[in-house]
């Protein structure tokens, strides 16, 4: 097989995981439609019924009946999920309860109405968001859609039909199905349904509807439409299958951006982009250039952009803002640097007051060679919908208007003085720089009442006669002219530059914000600190509250918090998305809820202004801002963890530095004392019997702490890393039997057995390290086994290396402490179970296991204990094989 077509496991993978939904998500299937009354339901409730006849836990969660009884008789042995009721200004509507739903987690839910618009107070504004929680819960949900709902068909439908529809599904939701049920039938037969009542419309109205939305007609078209989706949908899933499988694709190359502004007209522009996407399976983009035009915006018009702008990103495209002076220049740039083959504009008819100039759309298709570039034409609805001509000029403060007047009475003041002295040409420049002054403060329009009432001021009191507007002598015509085209074009320039400036200065303002709360962030030391930075850096530049949780501790903001705000929070810390104000997840909250990424974190920002909204700008920078938190918090994190590890080694060496002294000077005189005791017990028949008890029992104890000293010693020397190890070829068994040997005297009644499967390799090992080891494990077996239990010592042989296995069929480890019993001093709570070396006198010191761990590491092998299936614990040790010289 070729290379070229051989299938690709990553997209095969990806393509596995979608049609199985992954592990976790669940599967979405739309039961899909030209309209209402094809039938959708009836259908979603029969195959539910099918899969409750299979085994599947099928659950209701809301469907309409509309009392038909064909389909009430198919609720019957469906269970049907309690509605909730939400109170809105005092009406009660019940809606369905995705809490509810996610509590019982049923298999399969049903979900009626895709695109229905939940009542306000819900946690999303529409039952799609609703459905999509459902799925990343792992839930499988069936829901129906009629094709007008779709949110890049909306345009088309309300052209076709007269009707616009308010309730959409964005297209990616649609796109992301996992399985898609086309509904049809003929709209002869529909009509003949709505004629018998079968079909739901508003009480009342069942002639008005089949006059109006269901004519023949309109319906043959959203069939067509319906059919058309459906056809682009297998396209899209067998494209991708051909991809996995290795074949070539269909994908054509194209990148698309579509121009989006303040009119209605981009609304339909963006539809129509992504329908172009979606039949030549190419990405797209939409793109706002924020010219100095931009600043001059009412503030509907600046809403009217931010919508359309998440309508592009609903329907799937990706978002682009610019700042840049000449238009046409900087869209055929980007076009060009990024790849773009198609551009999709708007077009409407020049304005009277354009005076011939070409408009963007021309400029671009005069400048656009290479580019493919589609136009729409804007309807009269649409055109209507612009800003009004004089906008611009009506849109600023009339405060402006009045000091447009005071600069041009301050200029005549100024000049009165010299007007017989200085020709009036020469004064012209005192109006002039009036005009100048106001342009670069207030702006635009300002500037153009200036300039008029410069020429008239001009005019009235230096040309004579004076205090009149008429004038002697003819050439003034041409002056006035002149200056008033002078005026107005400095005007425009100063004014233009002004904006420009203002604008470099917000820039500059928001990454000087940055640069500062980077720096403040990279300063800061602990939790309080960052807290503390965020709330400097955010609240005066955005006139906002701030608020900063992490691991569902608040580090800075208003200590009580309203219910509804915390629960914004905590579903966007679960979630990771943002939610909260104006947003399509819990708009109803006051505050705007950002995550920070990779960290469980949550960023909340409330405007103190409560009619504010974020713009799509503010909401970048909020992002950003979350980024830099969430570095600031990992770095806290790993400060604070480098600073528990050094102190924790320092605590370490000044442990190992401790049991060294106090282990060599506890050594000798316990030597002695040893020593001493044992010459007494010699003379034991000359003493009485009470007494040489009692230097039995001392004999005991003082051996016990010469052990332990001595394992003290040896403890040291591992952790230090001064335990010298003498290497040698040796045979694992004979080193087991002098730990059997040296064992014998402590195991009682108990059975000692030794097993060994196959051949048993020789090891490279220090010997008496490792008797060592298995005396531990033994001697641990001992104290942890009946006086009848059994002890099995194994060996076998594994590749290049032993396997050493102590068994007992004692009461086995405590659940969870299979690790930590190897940890210096570790106790297992204390329980009688405690798997730890024991001296004589019977009690724990804790270091017997501890010493194992660190042999066996320092040969190179690993040590492990787990709980016997039967009862019981082993300690299972590999040794690495010795390997003969070369």
């Amino acid at each position: 097989m070729k290379a070229e077509t051989r299938p690709d496991p990553d997209k095969l993978l990806a393509l596995f995981s979608h049609d199985t939904g992954g592990l976790s998500r669940g599967r979405l299937k739309i039961f899909f439609g030209a309209s209402a009354g094809v039938g959708k339901t009836f259908a979603m409730l029969s195959e539910a019924r099918r899969l409750l006849a299979e085994g599947r836990n099928v659950i209701i969660g809301v469907a309409e009946h509309h009392n038909r009884p064909e389909t009430l008789a198919l609720f019957d042995g469906l269970p049907v999920l309690p509605q909730k009721t939400i109170d809105h200004r005092g009406v009660s509507v019940r809606e369905f309860d995705l809490d509810a739903a996610l509590q019982l987690k049923p298999d399969l839910i049903l979900v009626d109405e895709y695109a229905h618009t939940n009542a306000p107070g819900s946690r999303h504004p529409k039952r799609w968001q609703d459905i999509e929680e459902l799925l990343e819960n792992g839930i499988d949900v069936f829901t129906t859609l009629n094709v007008q709902h779709l949110e890049s068909l909306n345009d088309v439908v309300a052209r076709l039909t007269g009707v616009w529809v308010k309730e959409t599904v964005p297209d990616v939701a649609f796109d992301e199905a996992d399985e898609i049920a086309l509904i049809d039938i003929p709209p002869e037969d529909l009509l003949q349904r709505l004629s018998e009542g079968k079909v739901y419309v508003a009480e009342g109205a069942p002639q008005r509807a089949a006059d109006n939305f269901f004519k023949k007609g309109n319906l043959g078209r959203l069939r067509e439409l319906a059919l058309r989706r459906a056809a682009e949908r297998v396209d899209a899933d067998n494209d991708a299958f051909s991809a996995a499988m290795g074949q070539s694709e269909a994908a054509t190359g194209d990148k698309i951006l579509v121009l989006v502004g303040p009119d209605a007209l981009s609304e339909r522009l963006i539809r129509h982009t992504k329908r172009m996407a979606d039949r030549s399976r190419a990405p797209w983009s939409a793109l706002y250039l924020q010219t100095d035009r931009h600043e001059t915006l009412s503030d509907k018009a600046r809403l009217r952009v931010e919508h359309h702008l998440r309508l592009a990103e609903k329907l799937g495209g990706r978002v682009v803002r610019l700042i840049a002076g000449g238009a046409a220049a900087t869209i055929l740039g980007y076009a060009r640097h990024n790849g773009f083959t198609r551009l999709v504009l708007g077009h409407s008819r020049p304005v009277w007051w354009r005076f011939g100039l070409p408009s963007l759309s021309q400029k671009l298709m005069a400048q656009g060679a290479g580019l493919e570039i589609t136009t729409l034409t804007a309807d009269q609805i649409e055109v209507g919908s612009r800003d009004p001509i004089g906008h611009t000029l009506l849109a600023t403060p009339p405060r402006t208007y009045l000091m447009a007047g005071v600069a041009v009475g301050v200029s005549t003041l100024l000049g009165l003085p010299f007007r017989e002295m200085i020709d009036p040409d020469s004064l012209v420049m005192l109006y002039l720089t009036g005009v100048v002054i106001v342009a670069a403060r207030y702006g635009i329009g300002p500037s153009v009442l200036a300039s008029v009432l410069s020429v008239a001021a001009f005019n009235w009191f230096f040309i004579k006669p004076y205090y009149s507007f008429t004038f002697d002598n003819i050439s003034y015509v041409l002056t006035f002219a002149v200056m008033l085209a002078t005026s107005l074009i400095v005007g425009s320039l100063t004014a233009r530059l002004s904006l420009h400036v203002r604008l470099a200065r917000r820039g500059e303002a928001e990454s000087r914000l940055l640069y500062d709360l980077s720096r403040a962030l990279s300063a800061a030391r602990g939790l309080e600190d960052i807290g503390d930075a965020v709330q400097r850096g955010l609240t005066a530049a955005f006139d906002v509250e701030v608020a900063l949780w992490n691991n569902g501790a608040q580090i800075t903001g208003v200590p009580e918090i309203d219910p509804r705000e915390l629960g914004a929070m905590q579903w966007v810390a679960q979630n990771r998305q943002i939610a909260g104000r104006h947003t399509d997840t819990l708009p109803s909250a006051r505050a705007l809820y950002v995550p920070l990424p990779s960290e469980p974190g949550v960023l909340g920002l409330t405007p103190r202004d409560r009619d504010r909204q974020f713009t799509g700008a503010e909401w970048l920078v909020f992002e950003t801002v979350a980024s830099l938190i969430a570095s600031a918090l990992q770095r806290a994190r790993q400060s604070l963890e480098a600073e528990s590890a050094r102190v924790e080694t320092e605590n370490e060496k000044l442990r190992n530095v401790l049991l060294a002294s106090v282990s060599h000077d506890l050594k000798t005189p316990l030597t002695v004392m040893n020593g001493a005791v044992a010459s007494l017990l010699k003379m034991r028949k000359k003493l009485p019997r009470e007494a040489v008890d009692e230097l039995t029992s001392l004999w005991g104890h003082l051996t016990g702490l010469q052990k332990f000293v001595a394992n003290l010693l040896r403890m040291a020397a591992i952790t230090s890393g001064q335990l010298k190890l003498n290497f040698g070829p040796y045979l694992i068994q004979e080193i087991a039997g002098a730990a059997l040997q040296r064992i014998d005297p402590q195991k009682g009644d108990r059975q000692l057995r030794t097993l060994t499967a196959g051949q048993i390799p020789m090891v490279n090992i220090d010997g008496a390290l490792i008797e060592q080891v298995l005396i531990n494990l033994l001697e641990n077996a001992i104290a942890h086994t009946s006086d009848d239990g059994i002890i099995t010592l194994s060996f076998e042989g594994d590749a290049d290396r032993v396997r050493v296995r102590v068994s007992d069929n004692g009461p086995g480890l405590p659940a969870g402490e299979e690790a930590q019993i190897f940890e210096k001093f570790h106790r297992a709570g204390g329980l009688s179970s405690d798997r730890l070396s024991t001296d004589r006198s019977g009690q724990s010191n804790g270091l017997g296991l501890a010493i194992c761990k660190g042999i066996i590491e320092a040969h190179g092998g690993l040590i492990y204990a787990k709980t016997n299936p039967t009862g019981g614990a082993s300690f299972i040790f590999t040794l690495p094989a010795y390997t003969h010289p070369v």
